[in-house]
């Protein structure tokens, strides 16, 4: 509880910017908590990584012309929420990019499949969601590359290309980690605060109220959650996410945005 408190807090810190308008488009039981790396040895058969220039810093918004919004999602994969989030997408046909949590992946493995079969983009929201600027370099490698690589095998493809750091912290080891393992840092710069649950016409109000072009919209499909923690009815619950997803995204389309997803070439 006190992680989904905070989750907020320093996103909203990191991430509130001038947002922008966009276009419409198109991974299983409970485990112990992180402990040390269990990362397997290379497949020699699996995608190869192609390291990236460091950025200087993470991207706030998408580069796809006018009335183009990327919308994304944190924290997931969830067996409640990220289904209920993939019907609303597909009934509007729209893409999105959802930033995973590796101990949830490895919890609900078949949750990240459904969104990569639905054909939207999956990047890396490192393994247990810590705070990335009080780790060692060694340890803020292993949350990101240990993340990647169940993204990797889970998801039977590439790795991903995408990084978002908890809490938007996104520190310099943490940016030379990304890069090294291919991957470029998005931030945001739409953030109704939907993970404090402040009921969903309020985050309606707070997408609807701050999109602008090449806006990146912030929302959470899922949590980290505590021993004994369940999704419905708490602090993990998203229920009020979705219900807004329902009502701001036909408006969006109305009003002529179009829905990409973060484009690592900026």
């Amino acid at each position: 509880m006190t992680l989904l408190a905070a989750c907020g807090a320093a996103e909203d810190r990191a991430g509130s910017q001038t947002p922008a308008p966009a276009t419409g488009a198109a991974s299983a039981g409970p485990v112990a908590k992180s402990g040390p790396s269990t990362r397997a040895t290379p497949d020699p058969s699996a995608p190869a990584v192609h390291p990236v220039a460091t950025a200087k810093e993470p991207e706030h918004h998408v580069h796809a012309g006018d009335m183009a919004v990327a919308l994304t999602f944190d924290d997931g994969p969830s067996p409640t929420y990220t289904p209920q989030v993939l019907s609303i997408l597909h009934q509007y046909n729209v893409t999105a990019t959802f930033f995973m949590i590796g101990t949830n992946i490895e919890r609900h493995p078949e949750v990240l499949r459904q969104v990569l079969a639905a054909g939207h983009l999956v990047g890396n929201h490192t393994w247990s969601h810590p705070d990335l600027r009080a780790l060692d370099p060694a340890k803020v490698r292993e949350e990101i590359e240990r993340t990647g690589d169940i993204i990797t095998r889970v998801g039977r493809g590439a790795p991903p290309i995408l990084f978002r750091a908890p809490y938007g912290n996104f520190t310099g080891t943490a940016m030379a980690v990304s890069a090294s393992l291919g991957m470029h840092p998005v931030a945001w710069s739409v953030d109704p605060r939907d993970w404090s649950r402040p009921g969903a016409q309020a985050i309606v109000d707070g997408v609807l109220g701050a999109v602008r072009t090449e806006a990146i919209v912030l929302n959470h499909d899922g949590a980290l959650l505590d021993p004994g923690q369940t999704e419905v009815g708490g602090p993990a619950d998203r229920s009020e996410t979705v219900a807004a997803l329902r009502t701001y995204l036909p408006r969006l389309i109305d009003a002529g945005y179009e829905f990409t997803v973060p484009d690592p070439a900026r």
